[in-house]
């Protein structure tokens, strides 16, 4: 490498100007670490930053006390166990407020309940709310959950639940005719 090269491999890995470089390199021998010390030395270039080694008694050492650094660890990850666990019931808060449970029958909107109401009134009915429920999906009774968020999966399995009671009720119903039908004709 010619000392023209060097000047400007100086100038653009150390940010000063030709002059500077050129007189570096100059006073180095064309040595471009040198170089770059000189011109470290004159202020011209930032040096690295300064490390500190302390040898003695109070000597700082690269290694950890195992048993602390468990300690430390465990209390981060129950930290973010419990963030985690606190997140999820603040969506689930977030959901049960945001939303309500509509119940209608024939299109005709009979019950507006707020989520969380629903909730608590399955928690501590819930034996007695999924029979009426069920009983009331064959009488032609429909619910869905409305509300800011996005539901559709949860009302595409109700709407599917209110399907199948429907058709369960109208095979019932078409089967009991027919043998009606058929005990009628065997009695006449």
């Amino acid at each position: 490498m010619d000392n023209f090269e060097k000047v400007e491999r100086l100038v653009e890995k150390a940010n000063v100007s030709y002059k500077d470089a050129k007189e570096a390199l100059d006073e180095a021998n064309g040595d471009m670490l040198d170089a770059m010390i000189i011109l470290e030395n004159r202020g011209k270039v930032k040096g690295p930053e300064k490390q500190e080694y302390v040898s003695g008694p109070e000597e700082k050492s690269e290694y950890k006390d195992v048993s602390q650094a468990v300690k430390d660890s465990s209390k981060t990850e129950k930290g973010a166990a419990f963030k985690g666990i606190g997140d999820f019931f603040r969506r689930v808060g977030r959901y049960l407020v945001d939303n309500s449970l509509k119940i209608s029958r024939n299109g005709n909107l009979l019950i507006n309940l707020p989520l969380w109401v629903t909730a608590i009134i399955i928690l501590f009915t819930w034996h007695i709310v999924w029979i009426a429920i069920v009983i009331s999906l064959f009488f032609g009774f429909r619910y869905s959950i409305e509300g800011r968020n996005d539901s559709k999966a949860v009302n595409k399995i109700l709407n599917q639940a209110s399907d199948i009671a429907g058709d369960v009720k109208e095979s019932f119903t078409s089967k009991a005719a027919e043998e009606g039908a058929s005990a009628e004709e065997a009695n006449k």
